[in-house]
């Protein structure tokens, strides 16, 4: 098997749904981790439906869609592609509408009330903003990708139907020593402790933090991997130089297979302002990394068990736990591998997401 393998369970197909259409809409399509997701349940969702709908303006996710997959181009976050997604679902006979990020709000209120379409919002974020004006407009059904999301939001919802179907991702295989060795060597690394930072460079992520956090360091025996693009590319590239951390933090732009960096990394490091669950929390989880990060969103849920949280916004305690990570670097990977073997991790495949999805719409089906 080759080393970047993904590792899949066996899980069965569903056939109800085999006469229904359904859709998905997102606002942006480039590289987040919500694209991600999106594209692996529509590319999935092609051998369940009879069709699959995306309402998504063009970027860099296309390339991976399914040829089964019809790609409605859309300007999501323009109101004037409003009645246009509406005349569509109905015109296509389109059952199931699932909306991805708070922008999609508008069109599945309006296509739930115009077009009779059962229509589901997934919470992907506990934002720290406008909560109370998205109770005001919110479709039927809502799914949070955790426990921890659902309990954050049920209280705003009492009339909807809230259900938690838990986030899944990559599942990798652990590398052996040799290709770990292997892989740091590409990377240039020798025995310095490496963090690996994973996700957009965008405000949300505070990556400022992180760098403050970084700069407090005794010893200078590190070296923080940053991949990932966004808007803050230019302007924390700066700062790194500014924090006179040219030399330990490497930017490497985006990424499309991160096995490579879990590989050569010895920790995961985030230090977001807010999150939903990121897609990267399970991917370094599945190779046994453990993970430093703030205490937002679901972090508790797999970070908890396994590596260190820290309250949103502080760097001097971000900065003690990298110390702590480092020191006591054996004990945190036995917990990561323990964590990784657990019965409680194999919820959060990928594919196990994928069919709880299934099931879903399959009782949505059966609802009169």
């Amino acid at each position: 098997m080759p080393s970047s393998t993904l590792l899949s369970p066996t899980l069965p197909s569903a056939t109800l749904l085999a006469s229904e259409s359904i859709a998905l809409i997102i606002p942006d399509f480039d590289t987040g981790g919500e694209e991600k997701r999106v594209v692996f349940l529509a590319n999935h969702y092609a051998q369940i439906f009879k069709q699959v709908y995306l309402f998504a303006p063009r970027g860099l996710s296309n390339a991976l869609l399914s040829d089964r997959v019809r790609h409605v181009v859309t300007a999501v976050r323009s109101p004037g592609s409003l009645a246009g997604v509406v005349v569509t679902i109905r015109r296509e006979g389109i059952r199931f509408l699932q909306g991805h990020k708070r922008a999609t709000l508008p069109y599945l209120v309006m296509a739930e009330k115009l077009t009779g379409a059962a229509c589901v919002f997934n919470f992907d974020n506990i934002y720290p903003r406008h909560n109370y004006a998205s109770k005001l407009l919110s479709p039927r059904h809502l799914v949070y990708l955790s426990d921890v999301v659902k309990d954050f939001y049920a209280p705003y919802y009492p009339g909807r139907h809230n259900v938690t179907i838990n986030m899944g991702g990559n599942f990798y295989p652990v590398p052996s020593p040799a290709e770990r060795k292997r892989r740091r060597e590409a990377w240039g690394l020798a025995d310095e402790f490496v963090l690996l930072n994973l996700g957009r460079l965008a405000p949300q992520k505070n990556h400022p933090l992180l760098f403050e956090a970084l700069r407090q360091l005794p010893g200078g025996n590190f070296v923080c991997l940053v991949a990932g693009s966004g808007p803050d590319e230019a302007r924390l590239q700066a700062l790194a130089r500014a924090y006179g951390l040219q030399d330990k933090v490497r930017f490497l732009g985006h990424i499309a297979e991160p096995y490579p960096l879990l590989c050569a990394a010895d920790a995961l490091v985030q230090s977001s302002d807010y999150e939903g669950f990121p897609n990267a929390f399970i991917e370094a989880a599945s190779v046994g990394l453990p993970i430093v990060a703030t205490d937002v969103g679901s972090a508790r849920t797999l970070v908890g068990p396994a590596g260190i949280l820290v309250p949103p916004g502080a760097a001097d305690q971000l900065a003690a736990a990298l110390v702590a990570m480092q020191q006591q670097l054996a004990t945190y990977q036995q917990r990561a591998e323990a964590l990784r073997t657990s019965g409680f991790f194999q919820q959060f495949h990928k594919l196990r997401m994928a069919e709880n999805y299934v099931r879903y719409y399959e009782a949505l089906a059966n609802t009169p």
